[in-house]
């Protein structure tokens, strides 16, 4: 490996494969793209640095991810009901409370010594299972790969008798309870966790020094590279201080030219700040043409005539115009938007017929990003807002004009001409002399 190259960059070494949460990655990108173009791998390298840092946190730090992880992870218990005689439910319940604990978790335990020392159990677990003094209904929880473990084992040579082995390994703690307080901090409180779902690999090129000083670290703490760097991905997620800086002195560590190198970072983000988005859409043209993309939108057969009606009123081909400001007023005015999805919408899905309609309403990319974000905290969706804001305007469209014509015309130019044909047309339809222009 050179030890410089060519304009300053730094030599970063060979590609290393990581593999990231969804949410964490997509924030990652959303903060190197802020920095600059292709500046994810500089951002990862600068959470690997700045977790090596400080190497005595990192213990805890990784106990408290791992924590988090799992408890994210959890998955519910399953209920089982079985029946137990009255001495072994009253052993229970006082041993319960002597190690203030709930019932299922002593049974946990139980299990988890039967399972892990079962014996020659079949003659006890038959006894058990023809037992008729069985009177104390129970309710217990445990977790589901245990019950499936259970009937795993009792069932090879015959029915399964779950519930019988779980009152044989409950009675052999209760007989030889142990050392029943680790048991009940390193098993019973342990769940089973949905398996950890990372994205696509990402390579990112770690020169060796770093490279070795992560593996070191991951040696030490019983971890893997991937795990470290999942862990330094959340602290500087949690953490961005100075990171445009720190990226920048990542990426070009050459003193020859440095300053050159950061001026023309500078000239790239003042360009980038003021030039028009490759993917943006024009101004409308002054005549009100609908902008950004139509977007298609169920509304039942009412609902759609009505919104005609109301938009004849301002011209041919108003629906467009009319839907977006009542989305803007949506979007200013929230007001109680969660109590209107659980009674507008609903009654809106739950008719007999479902709606058929279709109305063709243009939207640009700031809108619809405001509009999809909106939805993402209500936990609703893109037709359920816009449909919302279709009814609202219907019921609440007093003193719109201003608004439909900032929405049909924001040319400048020709503004105020706009205004005065607009009105004109007003009067002659108010009075009955027609609406043509």
């Amino acid at each position: 490996m050179t030890e410089t190259t060519s304009m300053g960059r730094v030599p970063v070494g060979d590609p290393i494969p990581l593999r990231f949460d969804p949410q964490v990655k997509q924030r990652l990108d959303e903060v190197a793209a802020g920095i600059g173009p292709r500046r994810f791998g500089a951002l990862v390298r600068v959470a690997a640095h700045r977790l090596l840092a400080d190497p005595d946190r990192v213990p805890t730090a990784l106990d408290e991810y791992r924590r988090v992880s799992a408890a994210a992870r959890s998955l519910p218990r399953v209920e089982i009901v079985f029946d137990l005689d009255p001495v072994t439910d009253r052993r229970l319940e006082e041993l319960a409370r002597a190690h203030h604990t709930k019932r299922s978790a002593i049974l946990r335990v139980a299990a988890h010594r039967f399972l892990a020392a079962a014996g020659r159990f079949r003659p006890y677990v038959l006894r058990e299972d023809a037992r008729g003094d069985l009177t104390c209904r129970t309710r217990l929880h445990v977790n589901r790969s245990t019950l499936d473990r259970l009937d795993r084992l009792t069932g090879r040579n015959g029915d399964v008798c779950t519930s019988a082995a779980l009152r044989v390994a409950l009675r052999r703690l209760l007989d030889d309870p142990g050392d029943l307080t680790t048991d009940l901090a390193a098993i019973g409180a342990v769940r089973d966790l949905a398996p950890e779902v990372f994205g696509p690999r990402t390579n990112v090129h770690f020169d060796e020094e770093l490279r070795d000083q992560l593996d070191a670290l991951a040696r030490q703490l019983g971890s893997d590279r991937g795990e470290l760097m999942r862990l330094a991905a959340h602290r500087l997620l949690a953490h961005p201080r100075d990171l445009e800086q720190a990226v920048t002195e990542e990426i070009y560590r050459g003193e020859s030219n440095r300053g050159q190198l950061l001026a023309r970072n500078e000239r790239r983000k003042t360009t980038a700040a003021g030039a028009v988005p490759a993917g943006a859409v024009k101004a409308p043209s002054p005549a009100g043409r609908p902008f950004g993309k139509p977007h298609s939108f169920l509304v039942d057969e009412d609902t759609k005539r009505r919104l005609h009606e109301l938009a004849d009123e301002y011209g041919p081909r108003r629906v467009s115009a009319l839907v977006r400001v009542g989305i803007r007023r949506l979007l200013d005015n929230p007001g109680n938007l969660a109590a209107d999805l659980t009674t507008v919408a609903p009654v809106h899905d739950l008719r007999p017929e479902p709606p058929k309609a279709r109305i063709a309403v243009a939207l640009d990319d700031e809108l619809l990003v405001h509009l999809d974000a909106l939805a993402g905290r209500l936990g609703s969706t893109r037709q359920e807002l816009v449909y919302l804001a279709a009814t609202r305007i219907l019921r609440q469209h007093t003193g719109i004009e201003t608004c439909m014509l900032d929405e049909m015309y924001r040319a400048p130019g020709n503004r105020q001409k706009l205004i005065t044909r607009h009105a004109r047309r007003e009067r002659r339809r108010r009075t009955g002399h027609g609406d043509a222009d």
